[in-house]
């Protein structure tokens, strides 16, 4: 039996055009030649083992297709095999020196097969040590599966989670073994009329949809148990079998924040914050590594600093003169509040002098008597703005006050 034969004949929990691009490297499209793949080795040699640490903490590194065991793929591709990956975890669960667990995953998902018991296994090591997966790129199918396990998972903004089902492909070769005249007769026990079901036929054909079905249910039912929710929750909100993006995959339920990888990391290590959220069994809890502040503490505390820096800003006299600016510098910014007044001082420095204005209506009536007192007579009109009414003024009248006024 051909290679070829035996991966088509396997159920596969991967992405779809991964698949496709896959299926074309084994058949040999593309001419691949022994430098070429040798200075692909040069560049996967250079990560090193599966497991690494960084600060307390095992990164294990689950990327590309993924198989149940170590082949080519593994070897040349930066592919991941599922016994790897299971053994590295076990070493990070018994290495006294690491306290915490890494997922890093960009993977399209794989082979079926080994994918079930990698997650069980993750899932079982809960509450041994903080397990937090990270997905940078993508977490599909089978990829999904085993980042469902954490305890925690911190996506990418751009990362892309989902593609939750099992597809098993059937070549029918029939057609080109009839052209070729090879004409294929197999006998199957009478004790066994299900051991080959034909394709070409409707019970044939539900026979084979019921198995992928199961092999399906057991993937939703999987991922329902990790994320604590109901499978009909993982059928309905988690992409039904496409997937989803980012702070949407987030706002569904299929991953708990978005975030950075160092930052992730830095969570976890001894040296940062030392508190982790972690999921034990479907329910979060937390757990002290060190006496530092709590991420609800830092979050207070910086709640509490913003709101100092703003009141600073806005409540200040200058602010009070410039609300305008001042809210600009306090709500639009982030500048201290020491800068922010000093802004608003050169704003105020750069400003013109306004002239005094007037006070109201009893300050314009005592300038209109002031004028009449200076002017030597009555009947000047009264400014405008005052109630009182402004009294008939005889234009020759007002001419020889004012001359008078002015050669007294």
């Amino acid at each position: 039996m051909k290679f070829m034969d035996v991966v088509a004949s396997q159920p596969w929990a991967l992405e779809g055009s991964r698949a496709q691009e896959y299926k074309a490297i084994l058949e040999g499209e593309g001419d691949v030649s022994p430098q070429a793949l040798e200075a692909y080795r040069a560049r996967a040699s250079a990560r090193g083992e599966r497991m690494g640490v960084r600060d307390g903490v095992a990164i294990l590194n689950v990327e590309g297709p993924l198989f149940k065991k170590a082949n080519l793929f593994v070897e040349f591709c930066g592919a991941t095999s599922y016994e790897i990956l299971r053994r590295d975890l076990q070493a990070a669960l018994d290495d006294p020196s690491i306290t915490a667990i890494l997922l890093n995953v960009d993977s399209p998902g794989g082979e079926a097969n080994g994918c079930d018991e990698l997650a069980a296994a993750i899932y079982d090591a809960r509450g041994k040590k903080p397990i937090t997966a990270y997905v940078s790129g993508m977490a599909a199918s089978g990829g999904y599966w085993i980042a469902s396990a954490a305890d925690r998972v911190v996506i990418s903004e751009l990362a892309v989670l989902g593609s939750i089902g099992v597809v098993l492909g059937v070549e029918d070769r029939s057609s080109a073994d009839e052209r070729r005249g090879v004409r294929k007769v197999e006998i199957v026990s009478s004790q066994s009329p299900g051991k080959r079901p034909d394709v070409n036929t409707e019970e044939g054909r539900t026979q084979i949809q019921t198995m992928v079905d199961d092999l399906a249910e057991v993937f939703v039912s999987a991922v329902a148990k990790h994320r604590g929710v109901s499978s009909e929750d993982v059928i309905s909100k988690f992409g039904a079998g496409g997937v989803k993006v980012g702070a949407k995959a987030v706002a569904s339920g299929m991953a708990d924040e978005v975030g950075q990888f160092e930052a992730v990391l830095a969570s976890l290590s001894p040296s940062g914050s030392g508190r982790f959220s972690n999921r034990s069994k479907g329910t979060f809890v937390m757990t002290d590594q060190n006496t530092g502040p709590t991420a609800e503490e830092i979050a207070a505390k910086a709640t509490a600093d913003t709101q100092a820096r703003i009141k600073a800003i806005v409540s200040s006299d200058l602010g009070k003169t410039m609300p305008t600016l001042a809210n600009h510098l306090a709500f639009d910014t982030t500048i201290t509040s020491e800068v922010a007044v000093k802004i608003l001082e050169t704003a105020k420095a750069d400003m013109p002098e306004k002239k005094p204005e007037t006070g109201g209506e009893q300050s314009q009536s005592k300038t209109y008597e002031q004028q009449k007192a200076e002017a030597g007579a009555l009947g000047l009109a009264q400014p405008q703005g005052t109630n009182a009414s402004a009294p008939n003024v005889d234009p020759f009248a007002k001419a020889v006050a004012n001359h008078n006024r002015k050669f007294a």
